[in-house]
């Protein structure tokens, strides 16, 4: 089989002929809701949690970065307005070359080093992230606007909600993502449904997942009962499939997975079991889930599931 030349592949962003779609733009202009404490993010990075971190004693931060400038006076004022860093100052380091200081409002330096021609990567994959609290995003979104950028966010797709980023080029090309993780990407979700009448119980059989859109669960058959769990993800606000092929449930947004349960598999760690919504059986027999009643859970425990009365476990079993 012959392998796709650089010329036969669809362009991609930073190339001269890539456009982005209506949702990366609509997505890009999207900023968290005012919050009244500045504080830091739960969330780091690509979601690796600070705590994460800290026990698998990863180093936890950087000391300085450095990158290649054409025009410093350009770059400095850059990072400065648009980015929002402090400047230290010229030529403090060791560094030979004609360069600029820049921190941190968490203590890291970022070096901007003189050279008359640099060539930045192409591929999206190389760039500079910096996370941001909810109001400093809020922040740093009106200054881009503010200097005329067309904004886009290259992998809207995968943002779970309450995330929030875009991606932007500093004057010499250099590729830079800004990302927010607010509080949202963590509150629990209601639809504001109600009850949902599921249905006869009799009309499940063990194994069975029934996905509701409108009140956003699951609704499972279990052998000890039914359970309804809700299709948020408990690492972020994503939304989750069930894959039948699998019998697990997967988040496409950071791909945790969970079993039928609602236990975690695997993806990211430390997660809790799904949430889940109240399930009772009504004198019908009809499984009814109030979607306006979700309760957190570390893990799967039999109680919490509810069986229809015996005449209806019966037949469905």
């Amino acid at each position: 089989m012959e392998q796709a030349t650089e010329a036969d592949r669809s362009p991609r962003y930073g190339d001269a002929g890539w456009k982005p779609s209506r949702f990366q733009r609509d997505r890009a202009r999207a900023v968290p809701p005012p919050y009244e404490e500045d504080v830091l993010p739960r969330v780091t990075g690509h979601a690796g949690t600070p705590d994460r971190s800290a026990r698998s004693g990863v180093v936890r931060g950087f000391s300085h970065l450095v990158i290649e400038v054409t025009d410093l006076d350009r770059s400095e004022a850059w990072y400065r307005d648009i980015v929002g860093m402090d400047l230290m100052g010229r030529n403090l380091t060791a560094e030979d070359r004609p360069h600029s200081l820049l921190q941190t409002n968490t203590g890291q330096f970022w070096i901007l080093v003189q050279a008359e021609k640099i060539t930045p990567p192409r591929t999206s994959g190389m760039h500079h992230a910096f996370m941001m609290t909810p109001n400093q995003y809020r922040r740093m979104m009106e200054r881009v606007l503010a200097a005329g950028y067309d904004l886009v966010d290259i992998r809207a797709q995968f943002r779970a909600r309450g995330q929030y980023s875009i991606n932007i080029k500093d004057p010499d090309g250099h590729a830079i993502q800004f990302q927010c993780d607010s509080p949202e990407a963590h509150e629990i979700i209601r639809p504001g449904v109600g009850i949902v009448d599921c249905g006869p119980a009799e009309g499940y059989k063990l194994g069975d997942v029934k996905l509701f859109k409108d009140g956003d669960f699951f609704l499972v058959r279990l052998r000890e009962g039914f359970l309804a769990m809700s299709r948020w993800c408990t690492h972020l606000n994503g939304r989750i499939i069930y894959q039948k092929a699998h019998w697990r449930f997967y988040c496409p947004y950071h791909q945790s997975t969970f079993d039928r349960r609602g236990n975690p598999t695997g993806g990211e760690p430390n997660l809790n079991a799904l949430r889940l919504n109240a399930v009772s059986v009504s004198s019908e027999g009809h499984v009814l889930v109030n979607t306006d009643e979700i309760s957190d859970r570390a893990c799967y425990d039999p109680e919490q599931a509810v069986q229809p009365p015996e005449r209806l476990a019966a037949v469905a079993g």
